[in-house]
């Protein structure tokens, strides 16, 4: 797909939203059975992903609809990692897997739960109903998951932290381009970064500077409509053989897929939407700004 310049961001968005519908109702994301899904957690998550997913879609299509789309970049995070995460674990032994998992989710939640007991105290945590008993108890249980992180780590290699950082999921599979290409994208809308600052104000010496002028503020919008759906696709390829188990049903009809077709196309016609405008580097068709002004 080329990159196309004269679409808005309307209609963008009304063929997002059109191809939302037709997958929502192709991909039909129901509820899991404990019995089906316990033994394996990567069916949990395969289904969560996905909903999640498509509620940031729908969240986007919102966003864009008010003027606010250029905020979806920030959906963009959470959907990378999940589709790394899931094409790195999908092809692992099961009970390794689900080994990393367990302990994974254990840390995170009893961390939480740690975190806010350090910032609220105990006298607040039992005005919570959370016994001081259990609460040292957790502080016991952390020390042994890290203990069965740190033997993970071992197994599989990485290095440093409890966890595998997203860049070292992304170099297992062979990902690590789309990394850090979508990662510049993603995380500095997530938190403070003087370099989103700076990309953000628009003006020239002597006059005035405009932050988060409007015709960024669509290109941003348009990126988060390019970059979302396409992400979504391609996790749900790599989810594809959980789909039985974790509670998603795909519907054969051929009308509905000549819908998701045309839809998809419609989207494909509009082209790609580059992470970095050549505008933000005063570069026009016709050469550098101060340049083409002079000539």
């Amino acid at each position: 797909m080329a990159v196309n310049e004269d679409v808005d961001v309307e209609a963008r968005v009304a063929a997002v939203e059109a191809w939302i519908a037709a997958t929502k109702q192709a991909l039909i994301i129901g509820d899991l059975t404990w019995d089906a899904a316990w033994p394996d957690l990567r069916r949990i998550a395969v289904n969560y992903i996905l909903r999640r997913q498509l509620e940031a879609l729908d969240a986007t299509v919102v966003l864009a609809k008010v003027g606010l789309g250029h905020l979806a970049v920030g959906f963009v995070r959470p959907a990378l990692d999940e589709l790394l995460w899931m094409l790195w674990v999908k092809d692992l032994p099961q009970q390794d897997v689900q080994n990393l998992l367990m302990a994974m989710g254990r840390s995170d939640g009893i961390r939480s739960l740690l975190a806010q007991r350090a910032y609220v105290g105990d006298a607040v945590m039992q005005e919570l109903w959370y016994p001081v008993t259990l609460l040292d108890a957790q502080e016991q249980q952390l020390t042994r998951v890290n203990d069965e992180l740190a033997k993970i780590r071992e197994q599989f290699n990485w290095s440093g932290r409890p966890l595998p950082s997203a860049s070292w999921v992304a170099k297992q599979t062979g990902h690590k381009d789309l990394y850090d290409y979508l990662h510049a994208a993603a995380s500095r809308a997530l938190h403070f970064s003087m370099g989103e600052v700076l990309r953000n104000g628009w003006g020239e010496p002597g006059g005035k500077l405009v932050t988060l002028k409007p015709e960024f503020r669509e290109y941003r919008t348009s990126f988060a409509l390019y970059q979302l759906p396409l992400l979504f696709l391609e996790t749900a390829d790599a989810c594809h053989e959980f789909f039985e188990h974790a509670g998603i049903t795909e519907l054969e009809d051929e009308a509905l897929e000549k819908q998701i077709l045309a839809a998809a196309q419609a989207l494909g016609k509009f082209g790609r939407v580059p992470l970095v405008h050549a505008h933000e580097w005063n570069l026009t068709p016709n050469g550098p700004l101060g340049f083409t002004e002079k000539n």
